[in-house]
């Protein structure tokens, strides 16, 4: 066993993403800055993600690349080499984030030099073989996938290469990027892209006016762009520095352990942040390292069918009070019951050591809470397996629970204070998952939280 780092956390999504770990990310790095100065890194993904901090002035900012953190004074934020970014992008969340401090930064933003750029070209690719290969739907859109397969095709732009700013560079991967796409019968200066903070896609453009963008992005994150290793290396080995690692998206999203084509391109797991830090952080040496699921129901977004899909009259009750749309596509989410053998899995395979559950307050009078237990296939018990194929042959086996009053948890502000039913389920899904449970989260404002483990 190795000894686990003292002031460390890492959130993931334990299921299929939008959690709410963009909240709890928040609140950690708040008390982590506390006691003294703090890292807040990300791994993995880019503007694929997306989560919302709102202010006691009841200001909120919609963050995708930029961890939430971002906005907690003296913290420093890393965009790690895991990720891929989307500059121009990335230009506009910084100048959200300084409009809301008035004109100035709450933390420091660094952008390890080696993360890989995801660009409009990229865009354009990914929304013209979305029209032509069915295979393709699960995309967001946002050109994640291309910018990682430029890594495996050994052709990746880099952030050092947007500082450095090798014209010649640039214009070769447009050029490779414009024939892609008129293979697939399209011209790439023609094809609309989305972008942060404009209503409609705009075309690609020239090859001078992609050149003549990217100089302009360029001069706006060019301070933020450097070598961070030896900073990782420093603070990650002085445990005075509190570090808190947020991912992306959720394990059921992972290209190994998700269900295809609903998958995004990056580790989703924690052992992601491993060889994003270039070995310097060991995934078990994290402290706590936290899976946050929904606590009394589950949902996704996308092709997949879940085996424990919900009859649609609660679903659809649930779909509005926990405005459950994408928080990226806006898409309606699908509604499905808390499955036991899916969430002990994801937990395994993602190397969690604890749960956070969150949406504690989403339960109705006389509706007992419906759990998935175990799966059977031919009345035989089955395990849970990451393919499609397999899970529409698997018969879930379910139990009830007792539901609680809504009010009485949203009221809560100690685990002492929970209802005992909510006391005995949540007793129940540690027992099951095989983890403990170290928080959860009781109502949509920031405060309504509750620790049942103290760090």
């Amino acid at each position: 066993m190795k000894n686990c780092r003292k002031n460390s956390i890492a959130f993931g999504g334990g299921a299929y993403g939008d959690e709410g770990k963009g909240r709890l990310v928040d609140k950690f790095v708040c008390d982590y800055a506390k006691k003294g100065p703090v890292i807040v890194y990300r791994d993995n993904g880019g503007a694929n993600a997306r989560h919302t901090v709102e202010f006691e002035t009841g200001e909120r900012v919609a963050l995708h690349q930029l961890p939430s953190g971002v906005f907690i004074k003296g913290a420093t934020v890393v965009l790690g080499k895991g990720m891929v970014l989307h500059p121009g992008d990335l230009t506009e969340e910084i100048h959200m984030v300084q409009k809301a401090g008035r004109g100035k930064l709450f933390s420091k933003i660094l952008i390890d030099e080696m993360a890989v750029l995801s660009l409009d070209t990229h865009r354009a690719f990914e929304s013209v073989l979305k029209e032509w290969q069915e295979g393709s739907r699960g995309s967001t859109g946002r050109g994640i996938s291309p910018a990682y397969a430029d890594i495996l095709l050994r052709h990746p732009l880099r952030m050092r290469d947007l500082f450095a700013f090798d014209q010649e560079k640039f214009r070769k991967h447009f050029r490779l990027y414009k024939a892609f796409v008129k293979g697939l019968g399209k011209e790439l200066e023609e094809v609309g892209v989305a972008a942060l903070g404009k209503d409609v896609k705009q075309c690609v453009g020239s090859e001078d006016a992609f050149i003549k963008c990217l100089k302009k992005q360029r001069k706006e994150l060019v301070d933020h762009i450097q070598n961070v290793y030896a900073f990782v290396d420093k603070t990650w080995h002085n445990d005075k520095y509190g570090y808190v690692f947020e991912k992306g998206q959720g394990v059921g999203l992972s290209p190994d352990w998700g269900v295809y084509p609903d998958v995004t391109a990056s580790d989703t797991t924690f052992e992601g942040i491993f060889a994003s830090t270039e070995g310097i952080v060991e995934p078990e040496t994290i402290a706590y390292r936290a899976s946050v699921i929904k606590a009394t129901y589950m949902s996704s977004v996308g092709a997949r069918v879940l085996p424990t899909k919900m009859d649609e009259e609660l679903a659809s009750k649930i779909r509005e009070d926990a405005k459950e749309y994408g928080a990226t596509t806006k898409r309606p989410r699908g509604i499905a019951y808390i499955d036991i053998p899916t969430l002990k899995y994801f937990a395994k395979v993602g190397r969690a050591n604890c749960l956070v559950l969150t949406h504690m307050d989403i339960v109705y009078p006389k509706t007992p809470i419906k759990v998935c237990v175990r799966y059977e296939i031919n009345g035989k018990n089955a395990p849970y397996r990451p393919d499609q194929m397999y899970l529409n042959s698997v018969k879930p086996k379910y139990i009830e629970l007792k539901t609680w009053d809504r009010e009485d948890v949203s009221k809560a502000k100690r685990g002492g204070d929970l209802p005992k039913n909510a006391k005995s389920y949540l007793d129940f899904i540690s027992e099951q998952v095989g983890v403990l449970i170290l928080a959860i989260t009781t109502g949509p404002k920031r405060e309504q939280g509750i620790m049942l483990k103290s760090l």
